[in-house]
C-alpha cells in the first residue's frame, strides 16, 4: 500500500471534502478519488461514505483511521530516527481552522512552499483553540487561526484577513424578513455553535460586552450544524464566507449589523525551536 495514499486518506478524513483535501495536498481531485479507491480495493472495505452533498466515514474508516495514523507516525519516527535528522526530509505541520480555502490559503501555501521546495508538508484541523495547544505541545510549526487571547509573549502574530459575521436561520424564522440582524435581536434566541469557531465570542463580546453568548447547542460538522438548522433548532453565527459556502435549502444567511469582524491570523511561537519554525517566521516578516 501506498504509503502517500495513506497520508492523503487522512487528511481527506479530517476535512471530509474531496477537492478541499485535494487543495491541500496540491493534487487533483480525480486523483484523490482514485489514490482513495485504490486503498479501498486493497482493504477490501469502503472507507467513506459518499453523496452529492457530503462526505462521511464509514465505520470501517473511522476504525482504520487510527492505525492509519499509527503507520504515518512510524513513517515520520524511522525517518527522523534511523535516516537521521541531516539528512531526513524536513517536515513542516500547519494547523488550521476548517474551510481555509476559502480565505485564500492555497495561493498563500503555493508561494511559501515554491520557496521551500523539499520540505514533506502535512496538515491538521482543529479549533481555534485545540491549534493554539497543539502549538504549544509542538505537534505544529505554526497555525491560521481567530484571535483567541494569543498569548503577545508566546507567539509571533502577523494579520492574514478578515470577515463579517452573519447569522444563519431557517428562512420561516421571523427575523428571515429583515434585511440585517443586530445583537439585540438575538439576545432571546437559541444558539448553535461551530465547535471550531468559538473565537466567534470574543469578537462578539468585544463588540457588545452586554451579549452573553451560551450556546444552546455545539456541533464539530458542518452538516449535522445546517441539519439543525433547517429543522428549527436555532441560529448560528458563522463567518459570512463560511455562511455562504455551507449554505443549504431551506436556511437564509443575515449580515450582524454593525458590522462585526472576524480576524484571521498566522501565528508562530516567538521562540523558534526548529529551522522550519525560524524559516516561517522570516517569511511572514517579508510579506
Amino acid at each position: 500500500m501506498e504509503l502517500n495514499y495513506i497520508n492523503e486518506f487522512i487528511v481527506l478524513a479530517r476535512v471530509l471534502h474531496f477537492q478541499e483535501a485535494a487543495d491541500l495536498l496540491f493534487i487533483s481531485q480525480s486523483s484523490l478519488s482514485k489514490h482513495i479507491k485504490s486503498v479501498e480495493t486493497e482493504l477490501g472495505e469502503d472507507l467513506f461514505i459518499r453523496s452529492k452533498k457530503k462526505v462521511a466515514l464509514s465505520d470501517f474508516g473511522k476504525a482504520w483511521l487510527p492505525y492509519a495514523e499509527r503507520i504515518a507516525n512510524t513513517q515520520h519516527e524511522y525517518t527522523q530516527n534511523l535516516l537521521g535528522r541531516e539528512t531526513a526530509i524536513p517536515e513542516v505541520n500547519i494547523g488550521y481552522i476548517p474551510l481555509v480555502t476559502l480565505y485564500n490559503f492555497i495561493p498563500f501555501f503555493t508561494d511559501y512552499k515554491k520557496q521551500h521546495p523539499h520540505c514533506q508538508y502535512s496538515f491538521l484541523q482543529g479549533s481555534d483553540r485545540e491549534l493554539l495547544d497543539w502549538l504549544q505541545q509542538k505537534k505544529v510549526d505554526f497555525i491560521l487561526t481567530g484571535d483567541c487571547d494569543i498569548p503577545e509573549d508566546l507567539y509571533q502574530r502577523q494579520f492574514y484577513t478578515s470577515d463579517t459575521l452573519s447569522v444563519v436561520m431557517p428562512e420561516s424564522h421571523p427575523l428571515a424578513d429583515q434585511s440585517e440582524v443586530s445583537l439585540t435581536d438575538l439576545k432571546n434566541e437559541s444558539l448553535i455553535e461551530f465547535h471550531h469557531m468559538t473565537s466567534l465570542r470574543q469578537c462578539i463580546h468585544e463588540t457588545d460586552p452586554s451579549f452573553d453568548l451560551h450556546p444552546t447547542i455545539v456541533v464539530d460538522k458542518p452538516s449535522v450544524l445546517f441539519d439543525l438548522i433547517q429543522k428549527g433548532m436555532g441560529l448560528s453565527i458563522l463567518t459570512h464566507n463560511m455562511a455562504s459556502h455551507l449554505k443549504v435549502e431551506g436556511t437564509v444567511i443575515r449580515p450582524i449589523s454593525p458590522d462585526i469582524y472576524y480576524e484571521l491570523y498566522m501565528v508562530c511561537p516567538i521562540r523558534k525551536t526548529s529551522r522550519v519554525a525560524r524559516e516561517f517566521a522570516d517569511y511572514l516578516k517579508s510579506l
